[in-house]
């Protein structure tokens, strides 16, 4: 193994130091968009869940209130299943219908 060793010039080393930083840069993106697993579901705050769906945080109280889904309520955050959005979006999904062209 020893004997494989190459060196570089110069010339190769911004090369080099541009692969690092690319990697770098990807490996903080796939950190940042990472959301923490708690028992194998992901779970999304109020914050989270009403930029995803592009609604206001009234709409998600006023969801709530119906029982549209469930949500933990914690001192200071209420946090929803990534699993229970998804049933909910399903439930209420509609499918592009035909014209009969």
């Amino acid at each position: 193994m020893a004997d494989r060793i190459t060196s570089l010039s110069n010339s190769d080393l911004p090369e080099l130091f541009g692969m690092i930083e690319n990697i770098n840069r990807c490996a903080e993106k796939i950190s940042s968009d990472t959301i923490p697993l708690l028992y194998g579901v992901r779970y999304l705050s109020d914050t989270e869940l009403a930029e995803k769906l592009r609604i206001s945080k009234r709409t998600l109280a006023n969801y709530r209130a119906k029982g549209e889904f469930g949500y933990y309520d914690l001192p200071g955050k209420i946090l929803y299943s990534e699993i229970e959005i998804e049933e909910f979006l399903q439930r209420h999904y509609l499918p592009p219908f035909s014209t009969g062209d």
